[in-house]
């Protein structure tokens, strides 16, 4: 299989992050990468400026922005539809997914379909803090008692996927980490073969959570994952 890697980055505000995000993406995926997009939701913070100068050293860094539709899922979705790679990898865009780990799971596409990295299989560790990793956990274990499913990380947010995979599988257009909890149910549903690595998850050093910064926004996202979970299991 002859690789040609898409990479996904949905951003809001990473001015801090991006640029070394961008140049850890292409100092890791040299030989099979084909393109990295980032699907930024306005940004105001310089984001989009940093990119714009960036993209005069990497080649085939593609900039999308959205102004009239925010999320992070729907940015994920957008990045696919318009990626010309026969793989794609989404990722944050926050340095919380070491891009060093790519290489290692693209070893594994040729006999998967879906590559997980995972903070709670071998090897892997979530290094948030712990009220983050106690909900993440509990998540986890309410879908493997409720679903079934046997993955470890339901809420990892990055993956490594054929681009076929997305002729049955679509992503959720709203909400934040359930969409996750439906990809991989209805991947793995669809008989598409699944597998987690390890990854190390450091917790965010620079810019501003999304969630964490306000306590509502997490128990709300835990909610909405904890509904999606319940939801899959009576649908038809």
């Amino acid at each position: 299989m002859i690789k040609k890697v898409s990479v996904i980055l949905p951003t809001y505000n990473e001015k801090d992050n991006i640029e070394e995000l961008i140049a850890q993406i292409y100092h890791y995926i040299q030989k099979d990468l084909h393109e990295v997009i980032v699907v930024d939701d306005n940004s105001s913070d310089g984001t989009q400026e940093i990119i714009k100068k960036l993209k005069k050293n990497f080649k085939n860094l593609r900039h999308i922005v959205r102004k009239n539709k925010k999320g992070l899922p729907s940015a994920i979705w957008r990045g696919i539809i318009e990626s010309k790679g026969n793989i794609v990898i989404w990722m944050d865009g926050d340095l919380s997914h070491p891009p060093k780990y790519i290489p290692m799971m693209l070893e594994y596409i040729e006999d998967y379909d879906v590559i997980c990295a995972s903070r709670y299989v071998n090897q892997g560790k979530d290094a948030r803090s712990f009220i983050r990793v106690l909900a993440s956990k509990a998540i986890n274990l309410l879908a493997y008692l409720i679903l079934g499913l046997k993955a470890k990380d339901l809420t990892s947010g990055f993956y490594v996927a054929k681009k076929d995979v997305f002729l049955k599988v679509r992503l959720m257009q709203t909400g934040f980490a359930e969409y996750c909890i439906r990809f991989t149910y209805d991947a793995i549903k669809n008989g598409f073969k699944f597998k987690e690595i390890g990854y190390f998850s450091p917790d965010r050093k620079k810019g501003v959570s999304k969630t964490q910064s306000n306590f509502n926004i997490f128990l709300k996202d835990g909610y909405l994952c904890v509904k999606e979970i319940i939801k899959l299991r009576f649908r038809k």
